[in-house]
């Protein structure tokens, strides 16, 4: 091989690692997800990784703690708390391991720590925020198999969490009850007051946090037992637009396996008079655009976010939910979005 040739090959070799750096750096830091969606396991390579890609011997318990799969919930009857009993139950252990981790735990207190990482509980409380979570060593830092960071509150609060706000318990769905959720029926924006969208801003999602109860294994995530993310009320709110701190014990449900409504509409905001009952008079309505049907279901993603009124004012789709084409004409397109039926722009979407 001449000198030419040699160059020419680590060249070429340099070329290729460029652009795989390249590629890699390309990615998104976090998921594009906005919304529950079926996945495929088989498609991903952590998915016979209960550790995932942790190294010391902490994370890979914690891990296979967080990596539980869903179980049938039939016959078996969950403690149940609310916020409030959560916190007194969890208060002994808390109390004294203020600040340790799972390395620092004395044999009495890891006698302690096991049988409640073994319990499944319920949870009721509601659910202000929602966000698909960054790549974690759990999930092998995969950015398409994630978990979905609940954030539940005593108060239905009319805002995205400020300063000055209580914090919220962390429930979390992990890439290996997704699927066990979403099948239940389960959207997260039909729930959630507020979605943290990829680019970090928090989005309203055109109603008032839902009450919900989430079913399933109690975690300690020892990750998150410092003064900085935990704390009764949060203190500030950083330049990546995450609150500090922002939960309230690091006691997770972890992985969540079951989330169900649990009132019948939704509430009114904290410090919010409660909407009136409006009668609607009968009236003739005019002829509905060509309606879809089912064999020809159709669906569009917006590419512009578009404002909307609801009950409480207005809100945003943001750009790119996937909403379900009801109708059509030239000019607009009439979607199902959360609870209601609405017309938008056509022009606002991928739709043709």
């Amino acid at each position: 091989m001449n000198q030419t040739t040699s160059r020419l090959g680590l060249l070429l070799i340099a070329a290729a690692l460029l652009g795989r750096v390249i590629a890699f750096a390309a990615r998104p830091s976090i998921s594009e997800d906005r919304e529950l969606k079926e996945i495929d396991p088989a498609t991903w390579d952590c998915r016979d990784r209960l550790e995932g890609s942790a190294k010391t011997d902490d994370g890979v318990e914690r891990n296979r703690m967080k990596n539980r799969s869903a179980i049938d919930l039939a016959g078996i009857r969950p403690s149940s708390f609310n916020m409030t009993s959560l916190l007194q139950y969890l208060a002994p252990f808390d109390s004294e391991t203020k600040g340790k981790h799972r390395k620092d735990l004395t044999a009495a207190q890891r006698d302690r720590l096991n049988p409640l990482e073994k319990q499944i509980v319920s949870l009721t409380g509601y659910l202000v925020l929602a966000y698909a979570g960054p790549p974690e060593m759990t999930n092998c830092g995969s950015t398409d198999f994630h978990d979905w960071h609940l954030e539940l509150f005593d108060q239905p609060l009319d805002h995205a969490p400020q300063i000055g706000d209580p914090t919220p318990i962390i429930c979390e769905i992990t890439p290996r009850t997704q699927n066990t959720v979403y099948r239940d029926n389960v959207r997260i924006q039909a729930l959630a007051g507020f979605v943290r969208a990829p680019d970090l801003t928090i989005e309203p999602t055109g109603h008032v946090a839902r009450k919900i109860r989430v079913t399933g294994y109690l975690l300690w995530d020892d990750e998150h037992n410092g003064a900085a993310d935990i704390g009764e009320a949060i203190r500030t709110i950083g330049a990546n637009k995450y609150h500090q701190p922002w939960r309230r014990t690091a006691w997770e449900i972890h992985p969540a396996i079951k989330i169900e409504a649990v009132d019948a509409a939704p509430v009114s905001p904290k410090g919010s008079p409660a909407p009136p009952t409006v009668s609607v008079p009968s009236a003739t309505p005019s002829p509905p655009p060509p309606k879809i049907s089912a064999s020809q279901q159709e669906f569009a993603t917006v590419t512009t976010p578009v404002k909307i009124k609801i009950l409480y004012g207005e809100t945003v789709i943001p750009r790119g939910t996937r909403l379900r084409v009801l109708s059509h004409d030239a000019q607009t397109v009439t979607v199902s979005y959360l609870d209601g039926t609405y017309a938008i722009p056509i022009s606002s979407t991928d739709f043709r």
